[in-house]
């Protein structure tokens, strides 16, 4: 009994240190900081041979390190790693992670105070007001850093400039509105991007064989600051969780437009949607762009049955000709046994023609 109840303390304190080896890494942090803000993530639950290494979207961090733009601190044997910034950049947002043995990663929003605005024609005429101003204070419109008469030289009937209020008015929806303003007073400046409608594009069906990987793309031409959320399942995603990756569009600098599924499951088989918007509150339809496609998920062994049925058609067709020429052997052979021999003349008795003679 005693050596079964130290079999039974051993195999305890091993599955307890195997608890602890597993233990997964986690991180803390402000998820949402504004532009030009500090901020830090803390990752924690290190086991002493991890070795740490922090990237952002799988990419290196090592020259932003280096030039002293990020800063890790990592204390012996705090089994903790801290990355740090004290001006936030749009470059910073993304997925970080410590260690790449880890699947855990933590995602950085960027907040621009620079305010956003969908420009549709349901939005005509849209005003742009100047934030704190003061009572009589003479304020100053620039497009692109340039004098908003100077910038839009005989387009002046596309806006209106009260010099009272200075409130700024865009009277038609036009390629030359877009772009960035900046309204500028004695103590105060208030900036406004002015973008088109997003658009977002999937195709009709997407399919995918049991068990392998999805990989979906929302197309569409996008502006910066575009926001882009997926529906898979029941599920809403802005980040990724679980199986669910989503991943940078590079192409267009664009974080979440790139959805990845691992081990795609049979009741996975419905439609996925991706949102695309400036703002994930504003809901208004000329605001945003939605597209889905249906999800097909084949069977994986459906590659399986063509060539299966080829080798059954070609099993069989080879049996018909076993038994045709068995059956067309023996049919000869049947023949052969029945066939007489060449007719032949009866030989003469010569007994018989001796007597005759006789």
């Amino acid at each position: 009994m005693e050596r079964r109840a130290a079999f039974v303390l051993l195999g305890m304190l091993y599955l307890a240190g195997t608890l602890v080896t597993v233990q997964a890494v986690t991180y803390t942090g402000a998820s949402v900081v504004h532009e030009n803000q500090a901020w830090s993530i803390k990752c924690s639950n290190l086991k002493p041979d991890d070795l740490i290494r922090w990237t952002r979207n799988g990419q290196s961090l090592e020259p932003e390190l280096a030039s002293g733009q990020l800063v890790v601190q990592s204390p012996v044997g705090s089994g903790s790693s801290t990355l740090q910034a004290m001006h936030a950049t749009d470059n910073h947002e993304g997925d970080y992670k410590c260690t790449q043995d880890s699947d855990e990663s933590f995602h950085l929003w960027i907040y621009y105070d620079l305010k956003i605005k969908v420009f549709a024609p349901t939005d005509v005429p849209l005003a742009l007001e100047c934030a704190n101003k003061s009572a009589g204070e003479k304020l100053l419109w620039y497009k692109e850093r340039v004098l908003i008469h100077t910038a839009l030289a005989g387009n002046e009937d596309l806006i209106k400039l009260d010099n009272e209020t200075g409130v700024l008015e865009l009277l038609k929806t036009s390629d030359m509105l877009y772009g960035n303003y900046t309204c500028k007073g004695t103590n105060s400046s208030t900036e406004y991007r002015i973008v088109p409608r997003p658009t977002a594009y999937m195709p009709d069906s997407t399919s995918v064989v049991e068990g392998e990987k999805l990989h979906l793309t929302c197309a569409g031409k996008q502006n910066p600051g575009i926001k882009v959320s997926w529906k898979f399942g029941d599920q809403n995603y802005t980040r990724s969780m679980g199986r669910v990756k989503l991943g940078w569009d590079h192409e267009r600098n664009i974080y979440g437009a790139i959805l990845m599924v691992e081990n795609i499951e049979m009741n996975d088989r419905g439609n996925v949607y991706c949102r695309v918007s400036y703002n994930w509150s504003d809901t208004a339809e000329n605001h945003m762009a939605e597209a889905h496609t249906f999800l097909r998920v084949k069977d994986k062994l459906a590659a399986l049955w063509p060539f299966l049925g080829i080798c059954a058609e070609v099993v069989i067709l080879c049996a018909i000709i076993l038994v045709y020429e068995k059956k067309r052997n023996k049919a000869e052979l049947e023949e052969s046994d029945t066939d007489q021999s060449p007719d032949t003349k009866p030989t003469p008795n010569k007994d018989s023609d001796v007597r005759q003679r006789k």
